[in-house]
């Protein structure tokens, strides 16, 4: 894959997906939620159709993220297989930490978005959300980078 250049494309998604995901992560606060995205490319971007909760077995689940093995597992054998992967930041803006961008390597070449959110402060935004796509390239010697490009998040009307 190359690098991206131009305008990136947006994200969508449902409604209930939106609210499932400021559920999740207000039902599991204070520790970070996660999850897989479902749905396929659309429109000139992804569409997300469906957000699958998993439950966070971190040592440490206030700062860090682990899906359960099993919920990770079952995740993956999907068909068609998750496009994308949530998870919450409840005591920080929702933006990659090292560690997230260290952890890219491990997602399967399927993983095309990458959501990370964030407590909203008023009841009327019960999330911050933030929205990146997973670029894949390779290097001159070969290896292989893994990195996020922000990219806009749309919130269907239906």
């Amino acid at each position: 894959m190359t690098a991206f250049q131009g305008t990136v494309p947006p994200i969508w998604l449902k409604p209930s997906v939106y609210q499932a995901l400021g559920k999740h992560l207000a039902s599991v606060l204070p520790h970070e939620a996660c999850g897989v995205l479902l749905g396929a490319a659309a429109a000139g971007g992804m569409r997300i159709d469906t957000y699958l909760p998993m439950r966070n077995v971190a040592p440490d689940p206030l700062h860090a993220f682990v899906p359960h093995p099993a919920d990770w597992i079952s995740a993956l054998y999907l068909a068609p297989p998750p496009i994308g992967l949530f998870h919450s930041h409840p005591l920080a803006a929702p933006q990659p930490s090292s560690a997230d961008l260290d952890g890219l390597t491990g997602l399967g070449d399927h993983f095309a978005v990458y959501l990370i959110g964030a407590p909203g402060k008023e009841p009327a935004n019960p999330i911050l959300l933030n929205g990146y796509s997973i670029q894949r390239t390779r290097t001159e010697g070969g290896e292989r980078s893994v990195s996020l490009i922000e990219t806009p998040l749309q919130v269907l009307l239906k």
